[in-house]
């Protein structure tokens, strides 16, 4: 059996000599007493808790995108002269 440290944010199992989280990354030190959660189980055993099922994707047909604006090149070399 071992002592297992349950992280507060993420739940997974860490060593109890774990600074961080294995998993997430949440520090694991100076946690108040109403965080700290032990899990008692054997060495091998996966007692992290099961991810959440990954919602279902609706099946549409991609969107189309609008029609671009067209844009009038401008005409190299000509000007137009302003009579004064």
């Amino acid at each position: 059996m071992g002592l297992w440290l349950k992280c507060p944010g993420c739940q997974a199992k860490n060593t109890l000599e774990a600074k961080v989280c294995a998993a997430c990354g949440a520090s694991l030190t100076n946690l108040p007493l109403q965080q700290r959660v032990y899990i008692l189980a054997p060495v091998g055993a996966d007692v992290s808790p099961p991810l959440p099922p990954e919602p279902e994707k609706a099946l549409s047909p991609p969107a189309k995108a609008p029609p671009a604006a067209k844009v009038k090149p401008a005409r190299a070399g000509k000007r137009s002269k302003k009579k004064k």
